[in-house]
């Protein structure tokens, strides 16, 4: 009888699935059509972006809640809207850390006996943001920025020595601007445009002497797409070398996209929640190829990510979050809901008042965008048919009618009711006015 027990213990361990490794891979402000395996013209060439896509499922209509760095990760790490975490602009504009109330994706891992670390590149990600927290590894360059190669290869280091199962975020800061780190010797700019009344429309942080020309400042932005590309190459060879990959599910995203020439701010991100900003790329490599080079259009969310991976790994989801596992094939949103960070204070904007008070909102179905933006004169509401307008250009008045309004109203009212406007100066100790404007974070 005894000798039946124990086979009958041996035999129901061995039933119990191994724990799968989780790895979210990031890029920081990286346009969807500046991937290869989103767009086979992209201006940027991304093989190894492109290389994990096929072995992934491609989400092709997934978007941000909110098109800056720091609460969009928040999202992505709490499964929860920006109205929901309460980080609705970053920390030196006045914004707030994460609360200990809100739990984190990572603290679910580290729970579950997972080794969880993150590496990122950008300083607006530093500890202080409150992200840190169910990391036992928490690399950050603190108040600066440092090129992805470098934080890939403090990963790898990191991931060669450890065992057992692991929970890792790694994060490439390269295509966010300044442009101008990506100019190189013999760099011509002679012949190129320089249009004084355009200069407006530059961001002070990205303006490279006088140029306005289109050309130069998205070569540059597609270098820095290239440039993290590689620093993505250098993550996934790492997770193989460790013979972790087959076995692993990875997720690879961006916290948001960039603006062009699209609206009146150019070569910027955060004054706006349309397309260029909040669509991101998504790729999800299930363990063991499953999906491996299929698409999926259904509409989804950064906030999704978390319950993707719990639900994965075989762990308990989230409380009270807005995101939903992309497991199955069942619809997942019928709206979701977007953001800007706040109104800048810049001439070529029409939004008011500035800070927080002005963000523009957003709600998108499948088929609709609806945008509120506040004005001096008002809130002025458009509507996008994302089907025959998929770039947001062609604005008419809003004559939707229905959830997505409903939601849209609802987002309006309470954003005016729980966002203040930024303090003119910083909000904390840190890196002084010139060393965030270097940064590239201060117009």
């Amino acid at each position: 009888m005894t000798v039946w027990l124990l086979v009958s213990l041996v035999l129901s361990g061995c039933d119990k699935p191994k724990p799968v490794d989780v790895f979210f891979i990031s890029v920081d402000t990286l346009r969807v059509d500046h991937v290869g395996a989103y767009n086979p013209l992209s201006p940027a060439k991304t093989p190894h972006i492109d290389a994990l896509a096929a072995d992934a499922v491609r989400f092709d209509d997934a978007f941000s809640p909110i098109s800056v760095t720091g609460p969009a990760f928040a999202s992505v790490m709490t499964a929860k809207r920006p109205g929901g975490h309460g980080m609705m602009v970053n920390l030196f504009r006045n914004g707030t850390p994460l609360a200990p109330s809100h739990r984190t994706v990572a603290e679910s891992f580290l729970e579950a006996g997972y080794r969880t670390a993150a590496f990122v590149s950008a300083f607006t990600l530093r500890p202080a943001l409150g992200l840190d927290r169910g990391f036992s590894v928490y690399n950050s360059a603190g108040n600066r920025n440092r090129e992805g190669r470098l934080t890939a290869e403090i990963f790898g280091s990191w991931l060669s020595v450890t065992e057992g199962p692991v929970f890792v975020w790694t994060h490439s800061f390269d295509p966010h601007g300044p442009f101008k780190r990506h100019l190189e010797p013999g760099d011509v700019h002679g012949g190129l445009e320089r249009e004084a009344a355009f200069l407006a429309h530059i961001p002070d942080y990205q303006q490279i002497e006088d140029i306005t020309d289109p050309s130069l400042y998205e070569a540059l932005y597609a270098r820095g797409v290239e440039v993290a590309d590689q620093s993505v190459g250098q993550v996934v060879a790492a997770i193989k070398a460790t013979g972790r990959y087959d076995d692993a599910l990875i997720v690879f995203f961006a916290d948001h996209g960039e603006g062009f020439r699209e609206r009146d701010l150019w070569y910027d991100h955060g004054a706006y929640p349309h397309v260029e900003q909040t669509g991101v790329p998504l790729l999800v490599k299930y363990p063991r190829g499953r999906g491996a080079g299929e698409t999926d259009s259904r509409l989804v969310s950064l906030m999704d990510i978390a319950p993707t991976a719990l639900a994965t790994a075989s762990l308990p989801g989230l409380v009270g979050v807005g995101g939903v596992s992309l497991k199955g094939e069942d619809a997942l949103h019928s709206s979701l809901g977007a953001e800007s960070s706040h109104c800048k204070r810049i001439s070529v904007l029409k939004c008011a008042p500035h800070g927080g008070g002005g963000k523009l909102v957003a709600v998108r179905t499948s088929t609709v965008s609806l945008v509120s933006e506040p004005q001096g004169q008002g809130l002025v509401k458009n509507q996008y048919d994302r089907r025959a307008d998929p770039k947001e250009w062609m604005a008419v008045p809003v004559t939707y009618v229905g959830v997505a309004l409903d939601e849209l109203n609802a987002m309006v009212a309470q954003r005016r009711d729980r966002v203040s406007p930024p303090l003119p100066g910083l909000a904390e100790k840190g890196p002084d006015v010139e060393n965030l404007r270097d940064l590239g974070y201060l117009e």
